[in-house]
């Protein structure tokens, strides 16, 4: 049964991944960086918990999780491996012996700390109204842009503007099950043109090259491939895709949540909540 909007949703925070010392300052991964007398996990956990639709929040990350992070999850669940082995193992934590489409999840990275609890209730309320198996956010450059001038991301040419990827994921986990083996391939092939074109087809990857592939082509190629609704929100809040892997954009939030006199993790900075794609306003 597809998400239905305004239903209760359970979230999985992505904490694992190899020790970061040049942003923990110790053994720990990048997303228990210190950000004032929180760290960014704390952060994303706080803006989820903002949000009226979450229920449960299961963090994956090291076993075992800091006390202050531990006291801020519903569930802590031990980091399986890579970023898939990780989600799978976030969603059993949560499955409890309930059907597995009975309640959807909300995946989050726990690297990005200007995520606010008005994004994700906009993301939410923008992606159950889809009825999709799989809800992905997307932001606009000129939005990264006017938030964070100079900061590099990838980005997407499209007949519909350029996107960079966001950190929230909404889906189904059944649907997950049985997409995997396809994500798997494309995670295995990201690196390998012609393993892509096989994959997605030469004629999607030459709309993307050439920048007049729409949203909505890239979403009926996804159903084909796996099997699964996938729908994608424009966010106009760039805090959902300003994740942290360095020490300059470390010292870049830093220096923005001083300026804005944010000490309370989750507490609304960003320009926006979501704006169709959908668009989440």
């Amino acid at each position: 049964m597809p998400p239905v909007a305004g239903s209760p949703v359970d979230a999985v925070v992505l904490a694992g991944g190899p020790p970061d010392a040049a942003l923990t300052g110790g053994p720990l991964p990048k997303a228990f960086a210190a950000i004032g007398p929180s760290t960014m996990v704390e952060r994303v956990i706080a803006a989820l918990r903002g949000a009226p639709q979450i229920r449960r929040v299961a963090v994956v990350g090291p076993d075992p999780l800091p006390p202050a992070v531990a006291a801020a999850a519903t569930l802590a669940v031990p980091a399986a491996g890579g970023l898939l082995e990780n989600l799978s193992a976030g969603l059993a934590a949560l499955d409890g012996g309930m059907p597995r489409d009975a309640v959807p999840v909300l995946v989050a990275a726990a690297d990005v700390p200007l995520l606010t609890a008005a994004a994700v209730t906009g993301f939410l309320e923008a992606a159950q109204a889809t009825g999709a198996d799989a809800v992905y956010a997307v932001v606009p450059r000129e939005e990264v842009d006017r938030a964070a001038p100079g900061v590099r991301k990838t980005f997407v040419r499209l007949a519909d503007g350029e996107f960079t990827g966001g950190s929230l994921v909404l889906l189904r986990p059944g649907a997950f099950a049985r997409a995997r083996p396809v994500i798997e391939r494309a995670v295995r092939a990201r690196k390998r043109p012609w393993e892509l074109a096989r994959l997605f087809g030469l004629g999607t990857l030459l709309g993307l090259a050439t920048g007049r592939l729409r949203i909505a082509a890239l979403e009926r190629r996804a159903e084909t491939l796996a099997g699964l609704r996938a729908r994608a929100i424009i966010c106009r809040d760039a805090g959902v895709a300003l994740d942290v892997d360095t020490p300059e954009m470390l010292a870049l939030v830093r220096r923005r949540l001083a300026s804005v006199h944010d000490p309370v993790p989750g507490h609304p900075v960003s320009r926006g909540a979501a704006g169709p794609a959908g668009e989440a306003s």
